[in-house]
């Protein structure tokens, strides 16, 4: 499903966006992704023209891809890169990626299937920190900003720059939920729709 994500957003969703863009010139995209959408909206900026990006900003919640995708080395292996690294700089805005340490789907299992697959720079501190994923600590090797998670309205800035990244703590609200998903299916939040929003300049 990983994999299939990547190619969707790559060979699917940007050329479709480029005859968007193309058709209206005007528009501007603001790409959302929860999971594997994380994935799939990451991997549209690999399959849009360099010199004229229209997207806004990108949000991930709950990301299920590697933790190092946009980093520039990787910091157990300085010969590699992140599968996504250098795009930061087709974002007309922040990437924003919010996390939870609470959600085991992206903190426990995705490590350990990553770590099954050796995937680990496409896909440290601790014995999963090579294989960890953007919804458990945020993206890491791009000197990200971390903001905490704040109420929902005008009177909740973020630190947003454009082409950087920002982890946002989302801890205190995604927290709770269910088998099979768990707390990584809990982003009906007030205060994600309102980074959503701040995100992309839409309020």
């Amino acid at each position: 499903m990983k994999n299939r994500a990547g190619v969707v957003g790559a060979k699917g969703l940007a050329p479709f966006l480029t005859e968007v863009i193309a058709a209206h010139p005007p528009v501007r995209l603001h790409l959302v992704g929860h999971s594997f959408g994380a994935r799939v909206v990451s991997h549209v900026l690999t399959g849009l023209p360099d010199q004229d990006s229209r997207v806004q900003a990108v949000t991930l919640l709950q990301g299920a891809f590697s933790h190092f995708a946009f980093a520039d080395l990787l910091p157990f292996d300085a010969a590699r890169k992140g599968a996504l690294a250098g795009l930061l700089k087709r974002i007309d805005g922040p990437l924003v990626v919010c996390f939870s340490e609470h959600d085991d789907a992206v903190g426990r299992f995705y490590p350990l299937a990553s770590l099954a697959s050796g995937e680990d720079a496409a896909a440290g501190q601790d014995r999963f920190y090579r294989w960890g994923a953007m919804g458990h600590d945020g993206a890491q090797g791009v000197s990200a900003r971390l903001d905490q998670r704040q109420p929902a309205g005008p009177g909740a800035p973020y630190r947003f720059e454009k082409g950087k990244a920002v982890n946002i703590d989302a801890s205190e609200v995604v927290r709770n939920g269910r088998p099979p998903s768990g707390v990584h299916s809990d982003i009906l939040h007030p205060e994600l729709t309102w980074v959503v929003l701040a995100a992309g300049r839409i309020v």
